[in-house]
């Protein structure tokens, strides 16, 4: 029997998507030649925040008694789940007052700080949530670099990638800081893969995990390759997140669906 663990897949996917967005975002903000007008920085901000607020709540749906988080404090000394929980109430916390800066003084210089320190906050949550499962030294496919590596790729993929959309949606136009995001969310994804799948048990029959190759990192390569012309769909972010889905998925099954898996 399957066990895909759906709310943990949405957590970790969005999760990660909404961190790489505030990441590209604060980057191609500051550093890009082209910039978002006011109005368009606020749509992206609260995108991201949204995804970012999805994520979160799914999260809660696998606590099963949200109430109980806070017991979570008793347990950051020797508990990488208790500063997982913790880690996402100071991200969310971080995430709502940079959107609420961008929306209210978006030219305000605080906001580059403000999504500096978002990102990082990001960016290390993102890190504790991937030691919950590296941790687990019995499960060969969670216990190897490929899992921080693998949950990094999938946020710095989705963000840039976001980002690029609407600078083409927008601008008809690319930004060089978006093209390298997105070659290094590839080769982070890539190589995540290309680890995972050498270490025994991993389901390589899986067409979860073709459906991920195809629809994620084909997609991005060939996305990547359009951003001179234009790429200003959304169906390409749309496609890779169902691909990044798809090989969550297959990252808990693969492991939980063992009896016993823990």
């Amino acid at each position: 029997m399957e066990h895909y663990e759906l709310p943990l897949v949405f957590f970790t996917v969005f999760a990660q998507w909404g961190i790489g967005g505030v990441l590209a975002l604060t980057l191609c903000q500051h550093f890009s030649s082209a910039t978002f007008s006011a109005k368009q920085h606020r749509l992206l901000a609260l995108l991201f925040w949204i995804v970012m607020v999805i994520g979160s709540l799914a999260s809660l749906v696998h606590l099963g008694t949200p109430g109980g988080a806070y017991r979570s404090l008793a347990g950051l000394g020797e508990s990488w789940l208790s500063r997982e929980v913790v880690a996402f109430i100071l991200l969310n916390g971080a995430m709502f007052c940079w959107l609420a800066l961008v929306w209210l003084k978006p030219n305000h210089y605080l906001v580059r700080i403000l999504g500096g320190v978002t990102a990082l906050v990001g960016l290390a949550s993102i890190l504790v949530t991937s030691q919950v499962y590296y941790q687990m030294a019995l499960h060969p496919l969670w216990h190897t670099v490929a899992t921080p590596v693998g949950f990094l790729g999938t946020a710095v993929l989705l963000g840039f990638m976001s980002v690029a959309v609407a600078y083409g949606y927008w601008y008809s136009a690319f930004s060089t800081l978006c093209r390298g995001g997105i070659v290094l969310g590839i080769v982070l994804s890539a190589g995540a893969l290309w680890v995972r799948y050498h270490v025994p048990g991993a389901d390589a029959a899986s067409p979860l995990l073709w459906w991920q190759l195809c629809a994620s990192l084909c997609v991005a390569v060939w996305g990547v390759s359009r951003l001179r012309y234009g790429v200003h769909s959304w169906a390409w972010v749309a496609l890779i997140v169902t691909g990044e889905l798809a090989g969550r998925m297959l990252f808990y099954s693969n492991v939980m669906s063992g009896a016993p898996w823990f």
